[in-house]
């Protein structure tokens, strides 16, 4: 869904990819199930046998667009022999998609956040998915005495405050272009940083 450039062929298809448009361009709550359904070029009744509500298809949307960017940051990850930079090279590609698909950042860090019961528990899940994936970079590259809790609780962390910098950048009113390498490496320092103190 967050790759592509037009309109999909079949209707729930047509649902999300008109959903991520306007709402990552008008906001959840400009947009009505009419605009939607305009945009997609469906009737209401397609959209309802679909989705329950547009905070349902918020949630599926959030779901699609997360399982796509963790597909791209697993890949990044298993494409880098060395264990050294698989946390950067994963770190360096999230925050290249987001900073280069406003879709992207946006439902994911702006527009899902407080919508509904339904939407936050995907946003968690989302965070649990991708805490899981700076787990399992880890594992193993530590001393033994470290516990694994020890080691989700600062995925977990890790997680809240990569994407906090994505969100502080992202307006970032100067006009500058964010330079994605220079921001994955300081990222990544302060990642290695966090994991290496549970070794002491």
């Amino acid at each position: 869904m967050l790759f592509l450039k037009e309109m999909p062929m079949e209707a729930k298809e047509k649902i999300l990819y008109s959903g991520l448009f306007l709402f990552t361009n008008e906001g959840l709550k400009n947009t009505s199930v009419l605009d939607i359904v305009e945009m997609a070029r469906v009737s209401k009744t397609t959209f309802y046998q679909n989705f329950s509500s547009k905070e349902e298809l918020m949630a599926e949307l959030l779901d699609v667009v997360a399982s796509e960017i963790l597909d791209e940051v697993r890949r990044a990850n298993e494409q880098e022999p060395r264990n050294a930079y698989k946390a950067y090279v994963g770190i360096r590609r999230y925050i290249e998609i987001c900073f280069t698909d406003i879709k992207a950042a946006n439902l994911m860090l702006v527009e899902s956040v407080g919508v509904s019961k339904e939407v936050e528990k995907v946003r968690n899940e989302v965070h649990r998915r991708f805490a899981q994936l700076i787990f399992q970079t880890v594992q193993g590259l530590l001393p033994e005495r470290v516990s694994a809790s020890d080691m989700r609780i600062v995925s977990q962390a890790m997680v809240g405050a990569i994407n906090e910098v994505v969100v502080q950048n992202y307006y970032d009113e100067s006009g500058k272009q964010v330079n994605f390498d220079d921001l994955a490496r300081l990222l990544n320092r302060i990642v290695i940083g966090a994991f290496v103190n549970l070794t002491n």
